[in-house]
């Protein structure tokens, strides 16, 4: 919303909306297009023709029947083309490997030769990578729950692949994945800015009859992109699991972005030490004045108008690319001018009588104060980030999947989904397929690899290496 437009949001609207008017001033005349706006044909958008290029493509030429007939009585002059989209489901193909076993003529005594089988995800399974990325992306990527996908199989191929099966080989593949999701909680706990929050997720508590909740702890960085840790509370001690090192040599210290929720708070006061940096959110405190703008619109009206001229300095930040340091010295001449002035209206707000605490203005003021202070950071440091949003981002489509599958496992296998949930939405961010990571990945850990090797396995640098492929072809392409 633009800022003009804020400041006119909780005035009154007068007389009829324009688009009315309009239509009553022009009479029988506006509806002169006999054709219905329904019935118009949409031709295939530039974009759309240009991504279906690479695909596998099937030429047909018809001729009509009449030349047909007499091809010779008849000259092409011209054709007309149309593309068309064809797609079918899911293709599967059964591998046979057959292992010869050999032995050396005339030798009695000769040892028969097999050769060894090849490395696999799972020995005396059907389990192949491609399989187990289809698999994780269709539940953690596209939220089908494995009971649809086990009937999906049985209907559309005839595959008894059952459930059981699928949930066994998940556990197996979320634990493949152990060892990179600790690499990548390393490199967090190694930067210097890192933000952080949580969310609600049910699991099933046996015994019980019914389901518990637990959470899915979300960091972020910029650089080595989101993690997700399952903790069967929002306790302060749920922190220690990723941002201290168990062996005490790399813990995180720095600046942790966070809501205002009082557990990470106490989490810092617990490691003075760690000197970590607490930094709030202004999505957060804007959001609070967003509920209370039919409390007090006026008030409400001009407190969001004051924050949107924050946004509107990054975003044209953001536009320009501008690195931390031009940031840095751009956001200092909103330091006297908002920030300050903002602080002290806050206070002063606070303590007008005709404000009651127990109002949805009177809880912003009191939120806005208690976090104000920690925002300072943004204003001084060009690498923050205003708000915690894109952490929120990839916290979303964890609450889409919630509707399908309802609630994970249990409280002791809660913390496989957050591993698949990582992987998933550190490619996704950068707008590849999860699907084909996943594979590539499985591929390469069969073999086992060492730890010296796991960097390279990382999502950042597939990402990396995807980008740089993608502009070799296209340089070859124009060559």
């Amino acid at each position: 919303m633009s800022q003009e437009q804020l400041l006119l949001t909780f005035l009154e609207e007068e007389g009829k909306k324009p688009d009315d008017a309009e239509s009553e001033d022009q009479g029988p005349a506006a509806n002169q297009d006999p054709t219905p706006p329904q019935a118009k044909r949409r031709k295939p958008t530039q974009k759309l023709l240009r991504s279906l290029e690479n695909l596998p493509t099937v030429e047909r030429t018809i001729v009509d029947p009449e030349v047909l007939a007499n091809p010779d009585d008849y000259r092409l002059i011209g054709q007309e083309t149309s593309v068309r989209l064809h797609a079918k489901p899911h293709s599967f193909t059964r591998e046979i490997v057959i292992r010869q076993t050999h032995v050396r003529k005339n030798d009695p005594d000769a040892v028969p030769i097999t050769p060894p089988l090849e490395p696999c995800l799972l020995p005396g399974s059907v389990l192949t990578p491609s399989l187990g990325a289809l698999l994780l992306t269709e539940k953690f990527c596209y939220h089908q729950p494995f009971h649809r996908l086990e009937w999906r199989l049985r209907a559309s191929h005839g595959i008894e692949l059952t459930r059981n099966n699928m949930c066994n080989w998940h556990d197996h593949l979320a634990e493949l994945l152990l060892r990179l999701y600790q690499r990548i909680a390393g490199n967090l706990r190694s930067s210097s800015y890192i933000k952080v929050d949580e969310t609600p997720i049910d699991y099933l508590d046996p015994g019980s009859g019914k389901t518990a909740t637990g959470y899915f702890w979300v960091y972020h960085h910029a650089e080595h992109g989101p993690l997700f840790d399952w903790q069967p509370s929002r306790a302060n001690t749920c922190l220690d699991n990723i941002l201290i090192d168990p062996e005490g040599e790399n813990s995180f210290s720095g600046y942790l972005q966070s809501d205002g929720l009082r557990a990470y708070r106490t989490f810092i006061e617990r490691f003075p030490l760690l000197a970590i940096i607490a930094v709030s959110c202004l999505a957060h405190i804007r959001r609070k004045f967003w509920e209370a703008r039919n409390d007090h619109p006026r008030i409400a009206s001009w407190i969001l108008y004051q924050m949107g001229k924050i946004y509107e300095l990054d975003e044209r930040l953001r536009k320009r690319r501008a690195g931390p340091a031009l940031r840095q010295r751009a956001r200092r001449l909103l330091l006297s001018r908002t920030y300050r002035h903002l602080e002290k209206l806050f206070t002063h707000l606070q303590n007008r009588k005709s404000i009651l605490p127990k109002s949805a203005l009177g809880k912003a003021l009191a939120y806005a104060c208690d976090q104000w202070p920690h925002l300072l950071p943004c204003f001084e440091d060009g690498q923050i980030e205003f708000d915690n949003n894109l952490t929120e981002n990839a916290i979303r489509p964890t609450k889409l999947g919630l509707k399908n599958w309802m609630f994970i496992g249990g409280e002791e296998t809660g913390w496989r989904s957050a591993v698949i949930y990582t992987f998933v939405e550190q490619v996704r961010r950068h707008g590849l397929d999860p699907y084909a990571y996943f594979e590539w990945v499985f591929e390469k850990l069969m073999s086992q690899p060492g730890d010296d090797e796991l960097d390279d396995l990382l999502p950042v640098n597939w990402v990396t290496m995807q980008r740089r492929s993608k502009v070799s072809e296209d340089t070859t392409a124009v060559a």
